[in-house]
């Protein structure tokens, strides 16, 4: 009896045993993958930062050159060179090959005050003016726009009126020279056709050729078939016909 107790003793040990280490396994591997999930998020959030970092320093840039920009109009503005703030506001933004850099809220003014008296003291429209107007990428207000169609309009008007009949004959020369071009080419390949020799034409499709009619013929006629043998001296050629058939081209 004290035998089995003591059997008993040292399973229920054994087992206990078992299960301290299979909590010991589980909370090893809890504390595992805490640490390799809390290395992954700290790598992340390092890559973020970096990226985050690095597009500060370029918008930060950015920022400095419209900066920069902003106050280099204010400059030619004071001394009343509106056609430069133009030029230089186009530059700028318009056609820079940096196409994130905008203009500051005080730029985009500035732009609108140099195009209003660069028109108010123009007397006439030209096409420099007109150019002004369509190459506009929206920072143009509404009023300045205005003010420069009502006091232009009829030149307007009249320079749109030209660059349309001029865009149009500009196709129309396009579209015939085009039509020439390819009459030309079909020209070629007809003339290039002509003076093509192969196997499998007839007598007749030789002659209208460009070879025209041999300078000799020379003829030999059996009882089931009838050959002939054409001259071509300037080609330095000789044809071969079998019952019509050309069937042999000779130098």
């Amino acid at each position: 009896m004290q035998e089995n107790q003591v059997d008993v003793v040292k399973v229920n040990n054994q087992y206990n045993k078992f299960i301290i280490l299979i909590l010991c396994l589980f909370t090893l591997v809890g504390c595992t993958n805490q640490e390799t999930t809390k290395k992954l998020e700290e790598k992340e959030e390092s890559i973020e930062t970096k990226q985050t970092e690095e597009i500060s320093v370029e918008d930060q840039k950015r920022q400095e050159k419209a900066k920069n920009i902003e106050k280099n109009m204010i400059k030619l503005i004071d001394e009343e060179s509106y056609l430069d703030v133009i030029s230089y506001y186009k530059e700028s933004f318009i056609q820079s090959p940096d196409l994130e850099i905008r203009p500051t809220d005080k730029t985009i003014e500035l732009y609108n005050l140099a195009v209003q008296r660069y028109y108010e003291k123009m007397e006439t429209f030209g096409t420099f003016g007109y150019e002004i107007l369509t190459l506009d990428n929206g920072d143009l207000s509404e009023n300045v726009k205005s003010f420069i169609y009502q006091k232009f309009s009829t030149d307007i008007e009249e320079l749109e009126a030209s660059i349309k009949k001029e865009k149009a004959e500009n196709l129309e020369r396009y579209a015939n020279d085009k039509a020439e071009r390819e009459a030309q080419e079909e020209a070629r390949r007809i003339e290039e056709a002509k003076n093509r020799i192969y196997i499998g034409m007839t007598k007749e499709q030789v002659l209208d050729t460009n070879w025209g009619e041999p300078d000799d013929i020379n003829r030999t006629i059996t009882a089931s078939h009838q050959s002939e043998q054409w001259v071509y001296s300037d080609y330095g050629k000789y044809l071969y016909f079998e019952d019509g058939i050309l069937v042999t081209i000779q130098d």
